[in-house]
């Protein structure tokens, strides 16, 4: 990654947020979440010490720790899948937990906040695709997800997840429908403040018709990767 190229990227992204958002006529409250995994050390640094990004991303604990550091600028969010027996590393590290995909990951964070003094933010990951290879809850379960992992003292649910299966232009946009009508409804309920989607392939149309405040770049900001290096 040409870490010259990182400030003209992220001014894209943000440009693009902002344009979208006009367009609709909403007020532009998107955080913009840089999904880092594989980037170097230096990369985090640079982006850290230039204050480019406000949140950072990662998918695997083991790059989050590594990448970690006490007196960064920026915030960490955890965005991929979470395996319980990981959720001790990165409790103390993160300030949001973007994939709870099951009430017994919900249990251990729980858990674990305890142990720390703390109240974990989380997001319910939803499975709009139905996909077997992807974890989340059916869009019809997040309620009872929603009150089952509401039990536990040291989680606080601020809002749902979502990543779309890969799809075309016009199904994509019905499945954002679908997913801002349940939002809405669920935010009135438990005032929500967050839905999570759209990454480089679609943020603009989750922005538009989901409404999302939240999307997670990757590649548009850091360029493609490559999964050869280990971190």
């Amino acid at each position: 990654m040409d870490i010259l190229e990182l400030a003209n990227n992220i001014e894209k992204v943000k440009n693009n947020i902002k344009a979208v958002c006009e367009n609709c006529g909403r007020e532009n409250d998107v955080l913009l979440v840089g999904a880092s995994k594989t980037m170097e050390q230096e990369v985090i640094d640079y982006v850290d010490s230039n204050r480019l990004l406000q949140v950072l991303g990662e998918n695997k604990v083991q790059e989050l720790t590594l990448k970690y550091r006490d007196n960064q600028s920026l915030d960490w969010h955890f965005i991929g899948r979470l395996q319980k027996n990981k959720v001790k590393y990165i409790i103390d590290k993160v300030k949001l937990i973007h994939s709870v995909d099951s009430v017994d990951l919900a249990k251990e964070i729980d858990k674990q906040a305890k142990k720390h003094n703390l109240i974990m933010p989380c997001l319910i990951q939803i499975n709009m695709g139905r996909e077997e290879s992807k974890t989340g809850f059916f869009l019809e379960d997040a309620t009872d997800a929603i009150e089952e992992i509401s039990k536990f003292d040291n989680v606080k649910i601020d809002g749902l997840m979502a990543v779309m299966p890969i799809a075309s232009e016009s199904e994509t946009i019905k499945l954002y429908k679908r997913l801002n009508e349940e939002y809405t409804l669920l935010k009135q309920k438990y005032n929500f403040k967050f839905l999570s989607a759209g990454m480089t392939n679609d943020y603009l149309l989750a922005i538009e018709y989901a409404n999302s405040n939240i999307v997670r770049i990757g590649t548009a900001i850091f360029g493609k990767r490559s999964y050869n290096e280990k971190v």
